[in-house]
């Protein structure tokens, strides 16, 4: 067994299916499975999944004890058989080559691991909120080199099955798809092992979820819940340091006066009123003035905000809140 495509899923039913429609594609002609894993469903993931007629093995396994997709992607490859592990997540699209040019870098690149591109639905750049979030993720033309990246995405990630084993998998307090792969490849790292850019390797996020500031600014929040514990695992290596700068609380003999003013002001920014305010301010310039240099500006402090108000929910988790807070939480936003 050459792969192991392991997909964690969480009420996704209808993504899942065109994910697995898309994958059985596979112009590959090496042996390889694929394992979902069903996280907490409550939909017909499950039938979905033995109903449908799949070129390769197609393994359902559940993991009901622990929300979040590093718990999902842990129990993917304990029953994985495949030489290497490849994750995406359920709702990417992938084509037909996309196995053939992993296992290609890979074995041009023995010890490494390989990330592809993550694209958007291209319906989104007809949006203003579209194309300032196409901004943030800049998009390295295909036909470029194979790069060493920084950039790691649960989404089309491949590496060494021994790797993943021997590194004990994703750390499973992570409850949210955020940090977990970054945790990972710092691990990673400190076996000496790389991480590398195919931008040959595109994929295209099929999710409408985040496609307006008012969903981004909620996604955005929700991941930054999980950064206080990434910070409080590796303290100064943490690798976000100006994140955790920004949005700790005022420190009056450590901080500036400005940076001061400027946590003061994003609290202010993240409160129910501030939010509010700055998405209604949202819509109306899209609607009727969406000129980029104001709008922008304006999504930028909606998201800062939100970042804001998700990084001091962490901050309680991690110093306060219950075990049982965290799990409730990891339902909530597993889905995301």
């Amino acid at each position: 067994m050459k792969i192991s495509v392991v997909i964690p899923t969480h009420n996704r039913a209808d993504a899942l299916d065109r994910t697995l429609s898309n994958l059985s594609k596979q112009q590959f002609q090496e042996a390889w499975e694929a394992i979902v894993v069903n996280n907490l469903c409550t939909d017909d993931t499950d039938t979905i999944v033995q109903s449908r007629s799949f070129p390769v093995p197609l393994q359902l396994v559940h993991r009901d004890d622990i929300p979040g997709p590093s718990a999902a992607r842990n129990a993917g490859a304990a029953h994985a058989r495949g030489t290497y592990l490849l994750f995406i997540d359920n709702d990417i699209l992938v084509e037909p080559d996309f196995l053939q040019r992993h296992l290609h870098s890979l074995e041009r690149y023995p010890g490494c691991w390989i990330v592809g591109q993550v694209v958007n639905l291209p319906e989104m750049d007809a949006t203003p909120f579209g194309r300032y979030r196409k901004s943030l993720f800049p998009f390295v033309p295909p036909e470029e080199e194979v790069r060493e990246t920084e950039a790691i995405t649960g989404q089309t990630l491949s590496m060494p099955r021994v790797d993943f084993e021997t590194l004990g998998g994703f750390d499973e307090s992570f409850f949210v798809a955020s940090g977990e792969d970054r945790e990972l490849l710092m691990r990673a790292k400190q076996k000496g092992i790389k991480l590398l850019l195919d931008p040959g390797i595109v994929v295209l996020h099929n999710d409408w979820a985040g496609s307006t500031i008012q969903d981004f600014c909620l996604r955005q929040r929700r991941y930054t819940q999980t950064e206080p514990l990434f910070w409080q695992k590796y303290g100064d290596a943490y690798p976000r340091q100006q994140l955790v700068k920004e949005n700790s609380p005022p420190r009056w003999t450590v901080d500036s006066i400005s940076l001061i003013v400027w946590k003061r002001t994003k609290q202010i920014l993240g409160s129910r009123f501030g939010q509010a305010t700055l998405l209604r301010g949202c819509v109306a310039l899209e609607r009727f003035w969406p000129w980029p240099p104001l709008l922008w500006r304006l999504y930028r402090l909606a998201l800062a905000g939100a970042i804001y108000q998700g990084f001091q929910e962490g901050l309680q988790l991690v110093r306060g809140g219950s075990d049982e807070t965290a799990y409730q939480i990891g339902i909530q936003h597993n889905g995301l």
